[in-house]
């Protein structure tokens, strides 16, 4: 679906993506992640074709040059936080129509699609206003339908969903969690908010200066990076032994006892039925570190290195 090999792009003097090289299969939900300045938004403009790469093959749909073959075109959407789709003088209504005539739908199944997407977006009250007449969420909500409105075998959202109301915004989320399981497109996704790109995402691209650093599953990036494990246990009787086991530090205050651990070397299941062997727990809080923290430490790690 998604080819690019030994890609490399620079804006101005600066190198922006370095020698980069993957392969994103049909279906696939892929989120590109990273710091600010790591070449994500740089990225998904060179798959659009937005882009042209100073160096390196891309194929993006069996298309070389998406830009150049219009029936490609009708096969991607790229929605961005930062780049308007909807024209701006024109009500949201007369943009929709537009799309229906770019991406060659015809007006029932056009209708039919707009009104299904509507229960989750809810843009109806919006079809007669200008863009610049609404908030930043209730714009995004219209830039995500019309990208929707051609069912794109691949789907770019560039942080697409920023700005959204919490209660509109748990519906979307709930849409696109959905496309993840049915697998009937392929999806690139950045966003500042890692929930999300665990809720939607199987895989992961890392990206650090312009340089992919993991590659991979968010299951295989937590099990390989993710830092210690921590378990609070409440409990009566003596303090339990913890010499025979391999744990990285536990201390007691104030009736609690905090376990610090690698999953790696001790299973969670393991370390609580050695302590509830040797007193009566009361209460127990296990705290799992997030792809927040995981993503941290492997930054970390290339900044002590």
């Amino acid at each position: 679906m998604i080819v690019l090999k030994e890609i490399e792009k620079a804006l101005g003097k600066k190198i922006v993506l370095k020698n980069l090289s993957f392969h994103i299969a049909f279906g696939e939900k892929v989120g590109i992640i990273g710091l600010n300045g790591a070449g994500k938004t740089t990225l998904m403009n060179v798959i659009s074709g937005i882009l042209k790469p100073d160096k390196g093959f891309i194929r993006v749909n069996g298309v070389e040059s998406p830009m150049e073959h219009h029936h490609a075109l009708r096969n991607i959407a790229y929605i961005s936080g930062t780049r308007p789709q909807l024209w701006k003088d024109l009500k949201i209504k007369d943009s929709y129509e537009h799309c229906q005539k770019m991406y060659q739908i015809d007006k029932e199944t056009a209708k039919c699609r707009l009104n299904a997407l509507d229960e989750i977006f809810e843009v109806k009250p919006f079809l007669t206003a200008v863009p610049n007449s609404l908030s930043l969420g209730e714009r995004m909500r219209c830039e995500l339908v019309y990208g929707l409105l051609a069912e794109p075998e691949i789907l770019m959202l560039d942080e697409a969903l920023i700005g959204l109301d919490v209660s509109i915004k748990h519906k979307i989320m709930g849409y696109f969690e959905q496309c993840r399981m049915e697998k009937k497109s392929t999806m690139l996704f950045t966003s500042h908010n890692l929930l999300e790109v665990e809720k939607l995402c199987d895989r992961v691209i890392l990206l650090d200066k312009g340089e992919i650093i993991f590659d991979g599953s968010i299951k295989r990036m937590m099990k390989e990076f993710a830092p210690l494990y921590r378990i609070e246990v409440k409990f009566e009787g003596n303090l339990p032994d913890f010499e025979d086991l391999p744990l990285e530090k536990f201390y007691y205050e104030h009736g609690v006892l905090e376990v610090v651990f690698d999953k790696q070397k001790i299973e969670t299941t393991q370390l609580i039925k050695h302590i509830m062997e040797k007193c009566t727990v009361k209460d127990v809080k296990i705290k799992e570190p997030d792809l927040e923290d995981t993503i941290k430490k492997i930054y970390n790690g290339r900044k002590r290195s």
